[in-house]
């Protein structure tokens, strides 16, 4: 069967009142990319065992970060309108690493048919990293790789759920540290 792959980018430019580490820091709790993620309705971690994706080159050397693995439930919604009756749950496991300038990802459907892989990183300047003083993105890669057939359903779904990951974490995080500096 042939695959085929489609790649995104999505960003957020962080605003002055947070650092790169704070970005840094709120993607390494990966509750937040799991929750911000428009369709997961669930998560648990479990034990990292597939050794497929422990040597998959999208990840580090596991001696310099460890892969964490989930089992996500989502709730894709396949008849509008028609409230939980026109949602499928789906649930596939997705692996976390965190990594010097953000986090690598990665989650596989079912059977094999569609894999996700996602890089969040900080960097300066805009889009392509040109240098706009002090300003900082924090920009997702992805790609996700799929039978031919099946990619334009792929690219639409994967699209409506990475769309605002970024941007809804710089906002959670951003709310988050003006109500700490508030209590203090």
């Amino acid at each position: 069967m042939s695959r085929s792959s489609h790649n995104f980018q999505f960003t957020a430019q962080l605003p002055s009142s947070l650092t790169t580490a704070d970005i840094i820091s709120a993607l390494h709790v990966h509750e937040n990319c799991l929750t911000l993620h428009a369709f997961t309705i669930g998560h648990k971690e479990v034990p990292t065992t597939d050794s497929a994706v422990l040597s998959d080159p999208h990840f580090s050397p596991t001696d310099t970060a460890p892969i964490k693995t989930y089992e996500v439930t989502e709730g894709l919604i396949i008849i509008p309108g028609v409230g939980n009756w026109g949602k499928k749950l789906t649930t596939f496991p997705a692996w976390f690493q965190d990594t010097t300038t953000g986090l690598k990802t990665r989650a596989d459907g079912p059977v094999g048919a569609l894999v996700v892989r996602a890089e969040w990183r900080v960097q300066p300047g805009g889009v392509y990293g040109e240098v706009e003083g002090e300003a900082y993105m924090l920009v997702e890669n992805v790609t996700v790789e799929c039978a031919w057939w099946l990619m334009s359903l792929a690219k639409r779904s994967v699209e409506a759920a990475h769309r605002d990951i970024c941007r809804k974490l710089v906002e959670k995080e951003g709310t988050r540290r003006a109500g700490a500096q508030l209590e203090v």
